[in-house]
C-alpha cells in the first residue's frame, strides 16, 4: 500500500473516532449522591467513587462498578488520578465523576485548582489517545494535575470537542 493510501486511511480512522466523541453538544445534568459511608465518597450511575491515597485504594475489594481516585492534592504537584478512566466513555458519567471531585475539593480545600471544562477536555483527550492505542501506559488513567490546567483550558478546543 502506498504512503498516500496509508495517510488517507489514518485520517479516516481519526475523523471517525473524533466524530464519535463530538457528534452532540453536551447537556450536563449531574446525577450523583454523596455517601455517609466511611470509605466511599459518592455514588453515580457508573458506580461507587472511592477517593484516597494509594494504600487506601489498594484496600478496596476489586468489584464491578467502582471508580478509584487517588488523592495527591497535598503534594508539591497537586493532582487527582482517576484509575482506569479509559473505561468510562459516557460524557455524563465522566461529568458526574468530575463534579464529585469538585465537591470533594469544596469539602476539603487544598491547592488543587482545576476547572471542570479543562478536566472534561483532558479526560476526553486521554480516552481518544487510549482508543488510538497511543501510550496505553499513560492514557489508561487520567491525572488531573494543576500544571495541565493551562494546556486544557483552551476555549477553542473545548468548543471543538463539545465538552462545554
Amino acid at each position: 500500500m502506498n504512503k498516500l493510501k496509508k495517510k488517507l486511511i489514518t485520517i479516516g480512522v481519526v475523523v471517525t473516532i473524533l466524530s464519535a466523541y463530538t457528534l452532540t453538544t453536551p447537556n450536563y445534568d449531574t446525577n450523583y449522591q454523596l455517601l455517609e459511608d466511611n470509605q466511599a465518597f459518592a455514588k453515580c450511575n457508573c458506580g461507587t467513587v472511592y477517593i484516597g491515597n494509594k494504600k487506601f485504594l489498594k484496600s478496596i475489594p476489586e468489584e464491578d462498578n467502582i471508580i478509584l481516585v487517588e488523592d495527591r492534592r497535598r503534594t508539591d504537584e497537586p493532582n487527582m488520578i482517576i484509575y482506569n478512566s479509559c473505561g468510562i466513555c459516557s460524557k455524563e458519567d465522566r461529568n458526574d465523576i468530575l463534579e464529585i471531585l469538585q465537591e470533594y475539593e469544596r469539602q476539603d480545600p487544598t491547592n488543587w485548582d482545576r476547572t471542570i471544562d479543562s478536566m472534561r477536555l483532558e479526560w476526553l483527550m486521554h480516552n481518544i489517545s487510549y482508543d488510538l492505542n497511543i501510550e496505553h501506559n499513560r492514557t489508561t488513567s487520567v491525572d488531573l494535575d494543576n500544571e495541565d490546567e493551562a494546556k486544557y483550558s483552551s476555549k477553542i478546543l473545548q468548543y471543538l470537542f463539545r465538552v462545554k
